[in-house]
């Protein structure tokens, strides 16, 4: 964070003492413990500032009270540009952590420990507290925890958001990010009717953010956080951080599960060529027995004047087959099968089929 802002809790002190300070000077009824983080110390003071406009514009600009409520507004105005500045700081310091978590994501590698490093990197965002779950069907039940400084609340928060999954439509803060795909922030949560109250209560969770992860187009789980580090409380801005940090976390979901899905096809493909290798160690190749001469191979003669086809249909002759059987072996007609028989019987000077197939046989006894 930049040196020159201000950290978060010593700004709301500060807000809250010019309340203190101010507030009952301009009549302005407002009590210092309204401010519980910089958005309500914002709101208050640009209230107040706005009472010390009306109150500066009543005066002609002369006098002491003019110039009190002058030294007040200015004194407010200053605070409000802090806060603004140290609001700006953070959150670019926030978007900078954002892509540092996801980066390290990215090197996780299974979904298994994927789904216990994300409460974790959570925690470097800037929260206390972070649940990771999964969703099947209307159910969403505990993957994995983060408690800062508890490792004890982060099992209990696993072991009951096991044993007591969550489920859509009893709990409304999930049911609303599981049907409109966006993050959602819950105030008040002790006094919700519509939340997990075995999780609040374990957690005593004022207030969170709920966010969707999304993979291969639909919800697959749910993200909690609470607790920002400097004050306790989520806002908006926690809002649109862990939605931000939700989606780029499905983008590592799906490369995560690519590069699974990879792996057991490498695996599978190694296992099958190991086997096939043990196979033809184990017991060897079997050669063939040496295959007798064909004398149809020796295109010269006779021979040399019949068609690739021709040779085939000869072939059949030799075994003694039909016109109907060649015509089945070779995918042809039986009368083109015919064509081809009075066309070899022809060229091999034969005048039947069994002249050809001695013409054949003569041929075979003399290679």
């Amino acid at each position: 964070m930049d040196s020159a802002a201000e950290p978060a809790g010593e700004l709301i002190r500060r807000a809250r003492e010019v309340l203190r300070e101010i507030a009952p000077l301009a009549g302005f009824d407002i009590s210092p413990a309204v401010v519980r983080d910089l958005r309500s110390a914002d709101n208050s003071l640009r209230a107040l500032e706005n009472v010390l406009l009306r109150e500066l514009s009543t005066f002609d600009g002369q006098g002491t009270a003019g110039a009190r409520v002058a030294a007040a507004l200015a004194r407010v105005s200053a605070l409000r540009t802090a806060i603004r500045d140290s609001s700006l700081v953070t959150r670019t310091a926030a978007m900078s952590d954002l892509h540092r978590c996801l980066s390290r994501l990215r090197s996780a590698s299974s979904l298994r420990d994927l789904a216990e490093r994300v409460p974790a990197e959570v925690n470097r965002l800037g929260y206390r507290r972070a649940l990771f779950s999964n969703l099947s069907g209307p159910a969403w039940s505990a993957r994995s925890a983060y408690a800062y400084a508890d490792p004890e609340l982060s099992s209990e928060l696993v072991r009951v958001g096991t044993a007591v999954p969550g489920r859509l439509g009893r709990e409304l803060p999930e049911t609303e990010v599981v049907r409109h795909r966006a993050p959602v922030l819950v105030d008040d949560a002790q006094h919700n009717p519509r939340v997990h109250h075995r999780l609040i209560n374990l957690a005593r969770t004022k207030d969170y953010v709920v966010a969707p992860l999304i993979g291969h187009g639909r919800v697959i789980g749910l993200l909690h956080a609470d607790q920002h580090v400097e004050h306790d409380r989520v806002d908006e801005f926690d809002q649109q951080l862990l939605g931000l940090f939700a989606e780029g976390l499905g983008c590592v979901f799906e490369r995560v599960v690519f590069h699974e899905r990879l792996s057991a096809m490498r695996h599978r493909l190694r296992e099958q060529a190991d086997a096939v290798e043990d196979v033809l160690g184990g017991a060897g190749i079997v050669e063939e027995a040496p295959r007798p001469p064909d004398p149809l191979e020796r295109l010269d003669g006779p021979l040399a004047e019949l068609t690739r086809r021709e040779l085939d249909v000869l072939r059949y002759l030799v075994r003694g087959e039909s016109n109907s059987r060649i015509a089945e072996e070779l995918y042809v007609s039986p009368g083109t099968v015919k064509t081809h028989v009075k066309n070899v019987l022809r060229k091999l000077g034969a005048t039947n089929r069994a002249e050809a197939a001695a013409r054949y046989h003569a041929l075979a006894r003399g290679i």
